[in-house]
């Protein structure tokens, strides 16, 4: 009975290590985020390495983060980076099912992968509003912004309908993500989806077909990188994660749009090489995740 009442308290003990890891590790990258804006304003970095060193230290905080909860397992497949690297410009999918999504992806990036590729992510603007963390995540790494016009949309809670977004703010975040595939010939990520699948279980929802209107335009490599098991470290709708679980993660490229392919074209393509990757995941795993 005892060893019982022991093993109860367990998963809420690990929560409490959780939250603990997760603040300092926080704090930690907002600081060092901030050390580099200064840097740069001495004229020690320029804004792309300053950028560089940003992402480059939140890979390094969330892989020290997830290394202090070993309560979360975690398997990596296909993940050839050199043939990333290799194919940059590129970009980069996530399916988008819980919080725990961004430490997990950005824990896997090697540092080499970062310097090289110059990653950058696509976010909601109303990320960049999170207290500390926000700038950290969003300007300091250099970050596009969606500016959607529905409150929450992409974020897990707006409108799971609504993606629309404010399209005069919003050209100006695709000229810079234009000028970042074609003169910096860097790497971006995102989630296609557009917010946080509710309902992962019965497979991903549509893609947004504007957020492949750049890999349409240049023929960009698309990437695939498929998590698996988050919900069950991190359950959508929980405060905070850190249940014990075993989680996954491929990476594999997907696919090369053709010449004169359409963003919708592109779209349903990649949605469905990556729904094969992500099922295909599941069965290495062998684990279902719980979703609530």
């Amino acid at each position: 009975v005892a060893l019982s009442t022991h093993m109860m308290f367990l998963p809420e003990l690990c929560r409490v290590w959780f939250a603990i890891t997760l603040i300092c590790t926080v704090l930690l990258l907002g600081l060092a985020t901030r050390v580099g804006i200064l840097f740069e304003t001495c004229g020690l970095l320029s804004e792309v390495s300053r950028q560089d060193l940003s992402v480059t230290f939140a890979a390094l905080c969330f892989r020290g983060f997830l290394l202090a909860n070993p309560q979360i397992r975690i398997k990596k497949f296909d993940m050839d980076f050199d043939k990333l690297i290799a194919s940059a410009p590129a970009m980069v999918l996530i399916n988008h099912c819980s919080f725990f999504d961004f430490f997990l992806f950005t824990a896997m990036l090697p540092p080499s992968v970062i310097r090289s590729t110059h990653v950058r992510t696509v976010m909601s603007a109303s990320l960049g509003k999170i207290p500390w963390l926000g700038k950290s995540m969003g300007d300091h790494a250099g970050s596009f912004k969606v500016f959607f016009q529905a409150k929450g949309a992409g974020f897990g809670k707006g409108d799971a309908s609504d993606f629309s977004v404010d399209r005069d703010r919003q050209q100006a975040e695709t000229d810079r993500m234009a000028a970042h595939i074609e003169t910096t010939k860097g790497m971006i990520a995102f989630c296609p989806e557009g917010g946080m699948n509710k309902t992962p279980l019965e497979g991903l929802n549509p893609f947004r077909r504007g957020s492949f209107a750049q890999a349409a335009k240049y023929s960009t490599p698309i990437w695939g990188a498929a998590l698996h098991g988050c919900t069950s470290a991190w359950p959508r709708d929980a405060k905070i994660g850190g249940y014990p679980c075993t989680v996954g993660l491929s990476l594999k490229q997907l696919m090369v749009p053709a010449a004169g392919a359409t963003a919708a074209e592109v779209a349903e393509a990649s949605q469905v090489a990556m729904q094969l990757q992500v099922d295909e995941l599941a069965q290495r795993i062998g684990e279902k995740p719980k979703v609530a």
